[in-house]
């Protein structure tokens, strides 16, 4: 198949073009080619600021393509031009959604969110109201699209490709004995492997199923239980700052549950190692 990945360049995204080559078929990175994503002439490359709407309609003219993955899609504007822009010349198109659609809560479901009920006045951007915006986001390609979408609603990703430190944030931190500031170290949380995500995109690309998907390891953790996995490896005990700031407050820090049931997912016959099992071996 003919397959455009929008990103594609780092983490999850990369992993998913090395799937989608060994599977034989053909890829074409657009982005803004500001990171080597060391596949050299095995795909072939556009380099372009989707945010840039007549950059991307001059990129995407005259193709066509059987898949688009979407990962770099962060708001209303650009999901509303991507409908326009790609009407006539997708099959299927995959948006990398996220689980901060939801407010706090467990076990929940994709009918918590509805993009084709859910109404603004204001356009947010992922600086703004990340959540809001990726909200905002779904709503445009419920709306719009003229073509067959999946919006899949990841957790937090980990992985030992994570660009964003997060992960390694607690893994240094409690190796220095530095404090780290959780609001409720006891709420649950998804997470999901950058390995399982990058799999899961793939299979989703080769199935039927449309609209919106949660996409996480099966069953939540306790940060606090998090914790224990990073002590148990490093030997250091958490410092637990009394006090929240900039510097110290945890990336995954929550005021209580929020985690997301798969039910729908694993209907597919597709479900991810259970935290416990990749978790230690992670930090190993």
């Amino acid at each position: 198949m003919k397959i455009l990945i929008i990103g594609g360049n780092r983490f999850f995204g990369k992993r998913l073009v090395g799937l989608l080559l060994e599977s034989g078929h053909q890829v074409e990175l657009l982005n803004r080619g500001n990171v080597d994503d060391g596949f050299g002439s095995s795909v072939v490359r556009t380099i372009c600021d989707r945010t840039i709407v007549q950059d991307l309609k001059t990129a995407i003219s005259g193709k066509s393509w059987d898949i688009v993955y979407d990962q770099v899609c962060y708001d209303y504007n650009d999901a509303k031009a991507s409908c326009e822009l790609f009407d006539g010349k997708v099959g299927k198109y995959i948006f990398t959604s996220s689980q901060s659609v939801y407010g706090p809560g467990e076990k929940i479901k994709e009918l918590d969110f509805d993009p084709s009920k859910h109404e603004f006045e204001t356009v947010e951007t992922k600086e703004s109201n990340y959540g809001e915006a990726k909200r905002q986001a779904e709503v445009a390609f419920s709306r719009h699209a003229n073509f067959p979408f999946v919006a899949v609603r990841f957790p937090i990703v980990i992985g030992d490709d994570d660009y964003t430190k997060r992960f390694e944030f607690h893994v240094e931190r409690i190796k220095n004995e530095k404090p780290i500031y959780f609001p409720c170290i006891d709420a649950k949380i998804s997470f999901v492997t950058s390995h399982f995500a990058a799999t899961t995109l793939e299979f989703l690309g080769n199935s039927n199923f449309v609209g919106p998907i949660n996409v996480a390891s099966p069953g939540p953790i306790s940060l606090r239980e998090f914790v224990k996995e990073i002590e148990d490896t490093t030997g250091q005990k958490l410092v637990a700052a009394g006090e929240g700031s900039d510097e110290n407050h945890s990336p995954y820090g929550i005021d209580g549950d929020w985690y997301m049931d798969c039910s729908v997912l694993h209907g597919l016959s597709i479900k991810g190692s259970e935290i416990s099992n990749w978790l230690p071996k992670l930090l190993s």
